[in-house]
């Protein structure tokens, strides 16, 4: 958004007392306008240009955007993604709770954290890299988004289709929020979850992996600095007697090792995949 805000002036923000942008509902509709068109062959350039100009009317949900209409899904996720920021740069931990809970509630538990949940704390990210959020904030924040998903994780059940499931992060990797989210997934589709959370160790994998009677071993690859690791622990338990199916998510977890399976990049998608998968091996 911003790079087609500076490049292209598609769109001009108000930015708020706290200096965030705030993007109205013609914003919003522009930007979604401009993507259609880029996803339909148009350059950037193009796109904005026909944006700008009026020859392509811009709308929202393919539903031209009226003067004085209700906000949409998507203009209610960007009001609460700002909500969470400014709520962290002041270190408001009323304010955090209460941004989650308006964003929790714009749909299942996995559409909000593939569409709303990690575009808000990339949007943290990048607010305390910018140094507009203290690292305080940020902390806050993240334990915060931490402690939902770990009461949806507890909250999805024990309940299992049978199929037993190891997820975690390699020895040195600490960010988990990801694979906890994952986790959580995965559990609410019915699978027997053992979830080991960060800096696991090789040894406690195969440890874990042995039993638990893992069908599969779910690695999450943050970052290109947690695939060493992470090809030590796939390389590891491909070897067991009992070997599981391994399968990698992750921004840096795509062809880990031969015979790793990558999976989708979405939370609900990939947990959808797995759920298959484990099916069918289990038949």
């Amino acid at each position: 958004m911003r790079a087609w805000e500076r490049r292209y002036r598609v769109v001009v923000p108000v930015r708020n007392v706290s200096g965030y942008r705030v993007y109205d509902l013609a914003a919003v509709a522009a930007l979604s306008t401009m993507r259609r068109l880029i996803d339909t062959g148009w350059s950037a350039a193009e796109a904005a240009k026909a944006v700008r100009s009026g020859d392509v009317v811009a709308q929202l949900d393919e539903v031209p955007v009226p003067a004085r209409s209700v906000p949409s899904e998507q203009a209610s996720a960007v009001v609460h993604m700002q909500q969470f920021l400014t709520a962290a740069a002041q270190m408001d931990t009323a304010g955090i709770e209460q941004s989650l809970d308006d964003g929790f509630a714009l749909g299942s538990f996995e559409h909000v954290v593939d569409s709303w949940l990690f575009p808000t704390l990339d949007a943290l990210g990048e607010g305390w890299a910018r140094g507009e959020i203290d690292v305080a904030g940020e902390h806050a924040a993240s334990h915060a988004v931490h402690r939902r998903l770990s009461a949806a994780f507890d909250a999805a059940g024990s309940r299992s289709r049978g199929a037993a499931v190891v997820v975690g992060l390699p020895s040195g990797s600490q960010h988990e929020l990801g694979a906890l989210a994952f986790a959580t997934a995965i559990r609410r589709r019915g699978l027997d979850v053992l979830y080991l959370g960060a800096n696991v160790p090789v040894g406690s994998w195969e440890t874990a992996v042995r039993s638990h009677g893992a069908r599969a071993a779910v690695l999450a690859v943050v970052t290109p600095e947690d695939r060493p690791a992470a090809v030590t622990v796939a390389t590891r338990l491909a070897a067991l007697k009992a070997a599981p199916m391994v399968c990698t998510g992750g921004a840096s977890g795509a062809d880990l090792v031969p015979g790793a399976r990558t999976l989708a990049p979405s939370i609900g998608s990939a947990a959808a995949e797995l759920d298959d998968l484990t099916y069918e091996a289990g038949k």
